[in-house]
C-alpha cells in the first residue's frame, strides 16, 4: 500500500485523521463541556468566515437543542473532538451550552427505591 493510499477510502474519499480537525488540540477553549450537556446555536448569528466545515454541521444541527453525544453521533466523531469543536464555538459565542442539572442525592433515591417496594 503506497503512501497516499492509505488516506483515501473508495468510497468516503480522502480520510482526515480526527486530530486535523482541532489541530491537535485535546481540551476544549472554554469550559469543560459535560457528555449530556445541551448544544443549541445562538440565534441571529452570522457564522464568522473561517470555520471549517465540521463547525458549520453543528451550528446547523444545533439550531434545536441537542446534547453533545448525539452531536458527536450524528458527525461520527470522536466525543473528545466534538468537544473542542464546539468549544470552539462556544468561545467565539455562536453556541449556548447548557449543563446537565445536578444528579439527585443518593439519598432521595434510596428512598424513591422504598416507596416502590413498598407498592
Amino acid at each position: 500500500m503506497s503512501r497516499d493510499e492509505r488516506w483515501l477510502d473508495e468510497d468516503a474519499g480522502p480520510i482526515v485523521p480526527a486530530y486535523l480537525l482541532t489541530r491537535g488540540r485535546t481540551v476544549p477553549a472554554s469550559e469543560a463541556i459535560d457528555l449530556i450537556a445541551v448544544i443549541i446555536t445562538s440565534g441571529g448569528l452570522t457564522p464568522p468566515v473561517g470555520l471549517g466545515p465540521e463547525h458549520l454541521i453543528i451550528l446547523q444541527k444545533c439550531t434545536k437543542p441537542t446534547r453533545l453525544v448525539d452531536v458527536a453521533a450524528e458527525l461520527n466523531l470522536p466525543i473528545g473532538v466534538v468537544r473542542v469543536l464546539v468549544g470552539d464555538l462556544h468561545q467565539q459565542k455562536l453556541v449556548q451550552v447548557e449543563s446537565p442539572p445536578p444528579a439527585p442525592d443518593a439519598t432521595v433515591l434510596l428512598e424513591v427505591i422504598d416507596g416502590l417496594k413498598a407498592l
